[in-house]
């Protein structure tokens, strides 16, 4: 008899088919699904995606925003033990072709406003990254055409590779579906490439077991009901917005509202309308909503468990949301964990304002010296943090080389500098690596300066955060120009950019300088690059 336990998600989506079949499931831009019609239209692709020939291991790509398709897709691939892969909707063709090449996808799902960045990712890149006129692997590429809010532009040309979904679920008719497939603690359910220090993308790897017990742990701390209205807005490409509530919230009973995108003043109607109970945000969000002229009359006190992260949430916010009766609930984590590691309670909202709260039930969290390698025991000591717990990826992608410099003895090594006061409360202070955080999104600014490096007036490039009041940061790019050239204007250096970046990764200051600071080992000077953009 075996002690393993079956912790597929779609074990808990049936189950409210069968007990609560007409509780609203999931609504989506105005449309409402019941628990029994969201599990058949689960059903119904789990089965296309079976006689197109996914199985277990295989990873389905989903790229678009935020829908009920999003949800479909990622719970139809986990019914066949395959991995669901969210794609980030605002890379460039170039950075989605890598990702496909590395992670060799059996399906895609793409929306008509994604048709285009695919069209030009396909046939540009093979398995060395060299360029190449054909795709190195075969992927059916399906396209949504029956979501009235992601409709097909006009003029949209749609290339012969691309299967309409609604033909593509009619393959469905021809297989007989059999229950969902047993996944254990050990089974990989998503890869959610996230930017490295280096540039390079990693693929973190997070199992079934990494979902599971983040939900143990939300459960233990966070005022979460059944039948809560959960809100999902932040892209849910992100672990924090997908596994903070969202897949919870389907597999316990909830319902939950899906946003294509944020829009504040939607957002304060939508939270009074529907009496939302939770959601997550990042800072530059709560932020917007206190800046919206709704903001004042809105009614938000339904909300029980509204939890931030990705930055420190700055005490203003906390305060305007106070004066509306509801506690912002800050927490702190990374993709490694599946999200969170430590959250700091309602009650504590005011008392400990400013910390990331307590290390989760199943979670450790320990500060370690970065020089040393020893504990820090000491409290108000700064260290780097370290995460072990089954909440926490067991590794990269196709990458031991990066696993292993991640993880000592089971201890993941987040890079975040921080502290732990004397009641044993954390506080996030630095990064140790270079990460810049603009609008909750990663920015890693080597990557930028890897792009920098092709323009034709720049010599040298180096790549800093500076504080903004929206957005956390901003990125600035400090720019030496070749002889005999001068450096472009921050318009013409986006424009350069766009296509080989992600909007939201593209410079929105420059620095021209007559030498970009570097050490005595040839390596970029940080400190003294942030001390010249900051003055």
């Amino acid at each position: 008899m075996s002690n393993s336990v079956n912790i597929n998600p779609v074990r808990g989506l049936l189950f409210n088919q069968r007990y609560s079949r007409d509780l609203a499931a999931v609504i989506y831009e105005g449309r409402t699904l019941s628990y029994d019609e969201f599990a058949g239209n689960v059903r119904e692709l789990a089965a296309s995606l079976a006689a197109s020939g996914v199985s277990e291991g295989d990873r389905v790509v989903y790229l678009g925003l935020n829908s009920e398709m999003f949800l479909r897709t990622m719970f139809a691939t986990w019914w066949l033990g395959g991995v669901f892969e969210p794609l980030n909707f605002r890379l460039a063709p170039r950075e989605v072709g890598e990702l496909l090449v590395r992670s060799a996808p059996r399906v895609m799902i793409v929306e008509p406003g994604h048709v285009p960045v695919v069209d030009a990712a396909l046939g540009t890149l093979d398995t060395s990254g060299q360029e190449s006129a054909e795709w190195p692997f075969e992927t059916e590429t399906v396209l949504i055409d029956n979501d009235p809010a992601a409709r097909l532009n006009d003029g949209l040309e749609i290339a012969e590779h691309w299967i309409p979904l609604s033909g593509f679920v009619q393959r469905a008719e021809d297989v007989e579906l059999g229950e969902p497939i047993e996944t254990t603690d050990d089974s990989l359910a998503i890869l959610m490439f996230t930017s490295g220090t280096t540039g390079k993308p990693k693929g973190v790897r997070l199992s079934h077991g990494n979902i599971f017990w983040n939900a143990f742990n939300v459960d233990s701390l966070v005022d979460t009901r059944r039948r809560d209205i959960h809100y999902a807005v932040a892209p849910l490409f992100h672990i924090g917005a997908l596994n903070s509530f969202t897949v919870r919230a389907l597999v316990r009973g909830n319902t939950t509202v899906v946003r294509r995108g944020f829009v504040p003043s939607q957002v304060l109607a939508d939270i009074e309308n529907y009496g939302v109970n939770n959601a997550f945000f990042v800072p530059a969000m709560l932020l917007s909503l206190t800046h919206d002229p709704e903001f004042k009359g809105a009614k938000l006190d339904s909300l029980r468990a509204l939890i931030c992260a990705g930055a420190p949430v700055p005490p203003v916010v906390i305060s305007l949301f106070e004066a509306k009766n509801v506690p912002v609930q800050q927490a702190w984590g990374l993709t490694e964990t599946a999200p969170f590691a430590t959250y700091l309670p309602t009650e504590l909202t005011y008392e400990k304002a400013g910390s990331a709260g307590m290390p989760m039930l199943y979670t450790e969290v320990q500060i370690m010296d970065p020089g040393t390698g020893e504990p820090v025991s000491e409290p108000d000591t700064r260290g780097e943090l370290w995460v072990r717990g089954p909440n926490v990826t067991s590794g990269y992608w196709e990458d031991e080389g990066a696993t292993a410099a991640a993880f000592t003895d089971g201890w993941f090594h987040t890079g975040d500098i921080g502290y732990r006061d004397p009641e044993g409360y954390y506080y996030i202070v630095d990064r140790l690596k270079d990460m810049i955080i603009t609008g909750g999104e990663n920015v890693y600014p080597a990557e930028i300066e890897r792009v920098l490096a092709e323009h034709p007036d720049i010599s040298d490039a180096a790549v800093v955060g500076a504080p903004d009041e929206q957005w956390g940061e901003r990125i600035v790019a400090v720019l030496q120009p070749q002889p005999g050239h001068e450096v472009p204007s921050i318009e013409e250096l986006r424009q350069f950019c766009s296509d080989r970046l992600a909007r939201y990764k593209l410079p929105k200051d420059l620095v021209a300088v007559e030498e970009v600071p570097r050490n005595g080992s040839g390596k970029l000077d940080k400190v003294a690059i942030r001390q010249l953009v900051r003055g």
